[in-house]
């Protein structure tokens, strides 16, 4: 899709996976102010099945999302590898942000809404509360007024199921999986993190994978 200007000014930017923070954060969100919500194709394995859950979770709100195609990017950083990595973007989350923080600067919005739950703050360097703190303090002094925040961070991914589902997230149309089959491996870290969440939640996985052990 090509990159328009967002129909509506002071309201929120989202980043959009299509999995299970940014999907009810996206129904969390959208309740509250208008979302513009953001998807980036950056050369990920399971690109396409996360652009569907997107798209899928963007139509039960009414919305259509902007899509950005980085996809030839995340492939330069792949040449001479002998193997095709699940994330070919090192630090993605600086990238993807600052992508976020132009258009939204462009669009007159004035809120960038992370969907990082409490699990992720140790997990990725661009998910610290370190690396966090020194982008909005750059964000200050680049776009005044613009808003990072992150709705999520006080609840591990059981917690953010649990309120997905008070809110009708319908989480069959997610995606978490790092590989680009038809239905989730249901083995790698990110499909083990799901399955386990959602056991600590007590709500029932409505996912399909290709590996029920």
């Amino acid at each position: 899709m090509p990159i328009s200007s967002p129909s509506g000014v002071n309201g929120s930017l989202l980043l959009l996976s299509g999995g299970i923070e940014s999907a009810t954060l996206l129904a969390l969100e959208s309740r509250q102010r208008p979302v513009t919500p953001l998807v980036v194709d950056y050369g990920q394995r399971g690109a396409l099945r996360e652009r569907d859950a997107a798209r899928a979770q963007c139509e039960s709100h009414g919305l259509t999302p902007v899509e950005l195609d980085l996809s030839a990017t995340g492939g330069t950083f792949r040449d001479g590898l002998l193997k095709r990595p699940h994330v070919p973007l090192p630090h993605r989350n600086l990238v993807i942000l600052s992508l976020a923080v132009s258009y939204a600067a462009r669009g007159g919005i004035d809120r960038v809404v992370l969907a990082l739950n409490r699990d992720d703050l140790a997990a990725y360097p661009s998910a610290s509360p370190g690396f966090l703190e020194h982008f909005r303090a750059l964000i200050h002094d680049l776009q005044p007024g613009l808003e990072i925040t992150t709705p999520l961070i006080d609840r591990d991914k059981a917690g953010v199921i649990r309120l997905g589902v008070s809110l009708g997230v319908d989480f069959a149309r997610t995606w978490s999986c790092l590989l680009g089959y038809e239905t989730h491996c249901g083995a790698c870290p990110q499909c083990l993190h799901r399955r386990a969440a959602f056991r600590a939640a007590g709500i029932a996985d409505p996912t399909r994978y290709r590996h029920d052990s």
